[in-house]
């Protein structure tokens, strides 16, 4: 189990047994991706383990926390498969938008009430806001990153349940209040390994924003000019041309030809 800055200790040991998969366990982890929420941290390996807890439980689903792992994702780690595999442990019922179903019971707990088990609820555009949340990850993905602020910030006003979709979204952000910070962090990363210099208007609009675009520059020490902005130089964003020189002998350029010619 790979070790992860922050992670409490109960919880490295949960995910990292056969507790993980006993649903009595579900709020530890949800208590868990409220902490990351609040105190802007991320741990992909702990909220896979909450979502692999709802598919094998579905009466303990809480769509709100299963969303939650999504816009994580999508703020902290947008350009790695994070999102694609929270998003292929989405429950059935909750990705077709239906009501959670209750937990079929067994001989051994018909009278016993199933451990953290919730009622059913009907939808209320969870799965719609699934589906923009995957929506703007493909967009991150894509490097559309003009396109991502743009329907983040405007919605979409042909989709179905839009309202319901904004609502859900301001929750989210409510929840997370740096997760916007996030997002740029990832972008301004993804900018530098591209570029060392950078239209000032063209980095603005990548970051969605123009009031925060001193405090990125000086925590990333870019330098900013009036039209342009010029970024630090690493690995990625200075090219280096390498030479490779190649010695072959008479005796080896003789045996060559004589195979090309037999």
């Amino acid at each position: 189990m790979l070790a992860q800055e922050g992670r409490p200790e109960h919880i490295g040991t949960l995910i990292s047994g056969v507790d993980r998969y006993n649903p009595s366990n579900v709020h530890l982890l949800e208590d868990y991706l409220q902490q990351q929420l609040a105190n802007d941290q991320y741990d992909i390996l702990a909220n896979l383990a909450l979502l692999k807890l709802y598919q094998f439980n579905p009466a303990v689903c809480s769509p709100s926390a299963a969303l939650s792992v999504l816009f994580l994702a999508l703020a902290h780690a947008p350009f790695s498969p994070d999102f694609s595999l929270a998003w292929s442990l989405l429950s059935d019922s909750f990705v077709v938008g239906g009501a959670l179903p209750p937990p079929l019971p067994s001989d051994d707990d018909e009278d016993e009430e199933t451990p953290g088990r919730r009622a059913a609820a009907e939808p209320r555009g969870e799965r719609e806001t699934a589906e923009r949340l995957e929506r703007l990850s493909s967009l991150m993905q894509a490097r559309k990153f003009r396109e991502f602020w743009t329907l983040l910030k405007e919605g979409d006003k042909s989709a179905a349940k839009e309202q319901e979709v904004q609502a859900g979204l301001d929750g989210l952000k409510k929840s997370a209040a740096r997760w916007e910070m996030s997002v740029r962090e990832s972008i301004a990363k993804e900018v530098e390994d591209s570029f060392r210099s950078i239209k000032r208007d063209t980095l603005e609009s990548f970051l969605g924003t123009k009031a925060q675009l001193g405090e990125l520059a000086q925590r990333r020490n870019w330098t900013l000019g009036d039209r342009d902005v010029q970024l630090p130089q690493n690995d990625s964003n200075t090219p280096k041309s390498s030479v490779t020189h190649e010695r072959i002998e008479i005796e080896q350029l003789a045996r060559l030809l004589g195979r090309s010619q037999a």
